[in-house]
């Protein structure tokens, strides 16, 4: 089973703002990402994404996949997050993550690749893309759809229900019409540190779409001490987590509830986005 890969980066100025990907380094006009011949799955995207830390705050980062080149037309996924507690300072770096999808495509047609920025703006974000494609789907088998959500959780111990995604406000939550499980989850998570503490991360899947009711999963955990006089704001950014074989029953057509809980002593404002991929 032979790969092929093709990638697209840029930078983007603006939160809640699609933006086309559109360069690769020294190619700065390197024409349409096009499928190529023979393939018939995009079997991975492979993302990384930063800030220039400019301002304190915090931020997650969606990837948008659109075009004649995917048989379904569209793919929103989560692409990573990351936030400081001051504007100067910082020096931001992460390794590219492999997330595994598994769409048929179509061979010479085009994949628009685009970029948004949710949360706080602070300053510039540089985003790189990688498609992988296939002559066949991978051993995690073939998708039947996505749920992508993002929001802001300004509380501890608040469960906040995630329902927007950037520029579009109200992104249909209905699960596939042919999806019998929710396989695997696709997740980043950041707060500004505008506060000293430390929380844990709850993540809560419910609604009508779960058949055995709310599920609540410990993510992950973040703390933050006041910079030190004349130190820097170590602003480390987050990689995608990928939360795979969920293996969760769900009703095909129905409401899936995202939330997002920080417990345990304050942090600041996180944001949070969140992709439930099914099959």
């Amino acid at each position: 089973m032979a790969n092929l890969f093709r990638s697209r980066e840029g930078a983007l100025t603006d939160v809640d703002t699609k933006t086309q990907l559109t360069t690769l380094g020294s190619q700065t006009a390197p024409g349409p990402l096009l499928v190529p011949g023979g393939a018939s799955h995009l079997r991975a995207v492979h993302v990384s994404g930063v800030s220039s830390g400019e301002a304190a705050g915090q931020y997650a980062i969606l990837i948008r996949l659109e075009g004649p080149g995917i048989e379904r037309g569209l793919v929103t996924l989560a692409a990573g997050a990351g936030g400081t507690a001051v504007a100067t300072g910082t020096h931001e770096k992460v390794q590219a993550k492999r997330i595994p999808i598994n769409i048929a495509v179509r061979p010479g047609q085009e994949i628009g690749v685009f970029a948004e920025v949710l949360g706080a703006d602070m300053g510039t974000y540089q985003v790189g893309v990688t498609l992988e494609f296939g002559t066949e789907a991978g051993v995690e088998g073939e998708i039947k759809g996505e749920i992508t959500v993002e929001g802001d959780i300004t509380a501890v111990d608040t469960l906040t229900r995630l329902t927007a995604q950037g520029s579009v406000t109200s992104p249909s939550r209905l699960t596939p019409p042919d999806a019998s499980i929710l396989k695997r989850v696709i997740l980043a998570i950041s707060s500004d540190a505008a506060a000293d503490g430390e929380v844990s991360y709850i993540l809560r899947l419910g609604g009508d779409a779960i058949k055995g009711g709310e599920q609540a999963i410990i993510v992950g955990a973040e703390s933050f001490i006041d910079v030190a006089a004349g130190g820097d704001g170590d602003g480390e950014p987050v990689s995608p987590m990928i939360i795979d074989n969920l293996d969760l029953d769900i009703t095909p057509g129905e409401t899936l509830d995202i939330s997002v809980e920080m417990a345990g002593v304050d942090v600041g404002t996180a944001t949070a986005v969140v992709t439930a991929i099914f099959q």
